[in-house]
C-alpha cells in the first residue's frame, strides 16, 4: 500500500470511529436536549462559513474593486500627464525653433535700442541693462531691462506695441509704470524684454 493509500484509510477510519461517538452521545440525549445540540451545532457551522468564508471574501472583493477603480484613476492621470508632455513638447520644439531662425540677427540688446530711442527719446532712457540665464541644456534667454523716465503714457503704448509687434517679436517679460510726482502725464517706466536663443 502507497503512504497516500494509508493516510485516507487511517482518515476514513477516524471520522468513522467520530461519526459513531456523535451518534452513541446524541443517542443517549432526551429528544429535547439533542435539537438543542444540534441547533448548535448548525450555529456555530453557519457562523465559521460565514466569518471564516464569505466575510473574507467580500472583503477582498471590495479591495480588489478599490483598487480597480485606483488603477482607472491613476490611468485616467497617466493619459492627461502625457497628453501635458507632448503640449510641453511641441512648445518646446517651437521655441527652439523660432530661437534658431532668430539666431542670426543682433542681439536683443541692440534690436531693443534700436526701438526704443527714436520712440522714448535717448534722454529719457536711464538704463538698459542686459543679462541672460541658462534654461535647460539647449537654450539660453537673453533678458533686458529698460528703465525710462519722463515718457507720456502714450509713448509707453507705442514702445511696447513696437517692440511686440516686430518680426519675430520679442516678449515683454515684466513691466512696471510710476506715475510722475511732479508732472502726473508722464510715467516713469521699467521695461524688461526676453527672448530665447539656442546655447
Amino acid at each position: 500500500m502507497t503512504p497516500v493509500r494509508d493516510g485516507a484509510g487511517a482518515l476514513a477510519r477516524l471520522f468513522g470511529s467520530l461519526r459513531e461517538r456523535v451518534q452513541e452521545a446524541l443517542g443517549k440525549l432526551a429528544p429535547r436536549e439533542r435539537a438543542l445540540v444540534l441547533g448548535a451545532v448548525a450555529v456555530t457551522l453557519v457562523l465559521v462559513v460565514w466569518l471564516g468564508i464569505l466575510e473574507p471574501l467580500g472583503d477582498s472583493l471590495s479591495h480588489l474593486d478599490r483598487d480597480v477603480a485606483r488603477g482607472r484613476d491613476d490611468a485616467a492621470s497617466i493619459g492627461g500627464l502625457v497628453a501635458r508632455y507632448r503640449t510641453l513638447h511641441a512648445e518646446v520644439d517651437g521655441l527652439e525653433r523660432t530661437a534658431k531662425g532668430d539666431q542670426g540677427g543682433a542681439s536683443l540688446f541692440a534690436q531693443l535700442e534700436s526701438i526704443s530711442v527714436p520712440i522714448a527719446g535717448r534722454e529719457h532712457i536711464v538704463a538698459m541693462n542686459p543679462s541672460t540665464r541658462t534654461i535647460g541644456n539647449e537654450l539660453q534667454q537673453e533678458l533686458v531691462e529698460v528703465r525710462i523716465e519722463g515718457i507720456t503714457m502714450r509713448g509707453l503704448v507705442d514702445l511696447l506695441y513696437a517692440v511686440e509687434n516686430r518680426d519675430p517679436p520679442i516678449t515683454v517679460e515684466r513691466l512696471g509704470v510710476k506715475r510722475q510726482y511732479k508732472d502726473p502725464t508722464h510715467v516713469d517706466a521699467t521695461v524688461v524684454v526676453a527672448r530665447l536663443r539656442p546655447q
